[in-house]
């Protein structure tokens, strides 16, 4: 039972910080190409608008800009885990 108590706490606290990349994604679009492009990190240098950043660079821009992003990435990570565990003992019978 705890385990679905803190599966809950996490599905809104994943769903605000992954938001945010969003928001991080619409501002480097506005930007001109001499603040976006030494931004990029795996998008190439020779793409023609900072709109085409790839979505790794957003949420490894996220990362390094606001902790708090971190945040997403460890609850999406307990989600995943904990939905596959409740998966797999299903499946063995477990549960």
């Amino acid at each position: 039972m705890k385990g679905w108590i803190f599966f809950i706490l996490c599905l809104p606290t994943f769903l605000i910080s992954y938001v945010y990349s969003f928001f991080i994604a619409s501002k480097i679009a506005y930007l001109p190409q001499s603040d976006c492009k030494p931004e990029f990190i795996l998008t190439p240098q020779d793409v023609h608008y900072c709109s085409d950043i790839y979505a790794i660079d957003v949420f490894l821009i996220a990362l390094k800009t606001n902790p708090i992003s971190y945040l997403c990435l460890f609850s999406g990570l307990y989600i995943i885990g904990f939905l596959g565990y409740k998966i797999f003992a299903k499946i063995k019978g477990g549960e």
